[in-house]
């Protein structure tokens, strides 16, 4: 118990936070597993027919950022999706990476995921009724956000994107998508920052780039951010967010301990 207390003191006061053993990077065992969050497949810059409306207008009707903006509110409405997530913040020369999967419930933002390193495997759940974390078989009751939180909102500020521009079309998962790309006002939106890291810089400077595939369903099938700025003292600062969503999950209890078993995570 006392090594598992440590763990997550650790994990809160110096944000090394748990990860995935899952390759996320084009998260698809077939189409991306040998590539980085920031390499990506070579884009036809042929007009897509992935994202055809669902009410018969064509794509030609329709601007980049209407398409952009129909995909988050189609996606925004789906109940539950599976998710393989990969984090990466780079701070002053500390790179962190964090990679993880389960599923999430995009209303109301609560789902079930298991994050691993090179130093512990946890497994967080955020229900309705409280935020968890098990650690070597001991559940934590978090009362504030992980970095690793951000993968329960994959659509976090994608509806204040400006310059959307249409890429071309990929394959992600085995099915044919539009690559839309967006400028994104900065403030770390679904970035995993830690509350350490964000004291070294400020949080509102940089530049913030998103991208998304959207399946012929306009639905958004991967989304990917990209943040660069400063430190207060010169340094680069970096973070990568990637995330995955592969369809609808059926709908399962998620199962978290009794408030009255969870051991408040220490301060």
């Amino acid at each position: 118990m006392a090594a598992s207390v440590g763990k997550l003191s650790a994990l809160l006061m110096a944000s090394v936070v748990m990860v995935s053993a899952v390759v996320v990077a084009g998260c698809s065992s077939q189409d991306s597993a040998s590539q980085s969050p920031t390499q990506q497949p070579e884009t036809s810059r042929t007009p897509s027919a992935a994202a055809s409306p669902a009410d018969g207008d064509s794509d030609q009707d329709l601007s980049p950022t209407d398409i952009w903006l129909r995909a988050v509110t189609t996606t925004s409405a789906i109940e539950r999706a599976t998710i393989d997530a990969q984090i990466i913040t780079n701070v002053e020369g500390f790179e962190r990476i964090t990679q993880g999967d389960g599923y999430i419930d995009f209303t109301p933002q609560t789902g079930d995921l298991t994050w691993t390193d090179d130093r512990s495997t946890t497994r967080e759940v955020r229900s309705t009724t409280g935020h968890y974390v098990e650690l070597d078989g001991t559940w934590f009751e978090v009362p504030q956000a992980l970095p690793t939180t951000v993968a329960f909102e994959p659509l976090a500020g994608l509806t204040d994107a400006t310059d959307v521009d249409v890429e071309g079309n990929e394959d992600v998962l085995g099915r044919p998508t539009t690559k839309l790309t967006a400028s994104l006002p900065p403030g770390v939106t679904a970035l995993g920052f830690s509350d350490e890291e964000l004291t070294v810089f400020d949080p509102e400077s940089g530049s913030l780039l998103a991208t998304i595939w959207v399946d012929d369903t306009d639905r958004i099938v991967r989304v990917l951010r990209e943040y660069s700025t400063s430190s207060q003292d010169g340094d680069l600062v970096e973070a990568v967010s990637l995330f995955v969503l592969s369809g609808d999950t059926a709908t399962v209890p998620i199962e978290v301990p009794e408030t009255a078993d969870a051991i408040p995570a220490p301060a």
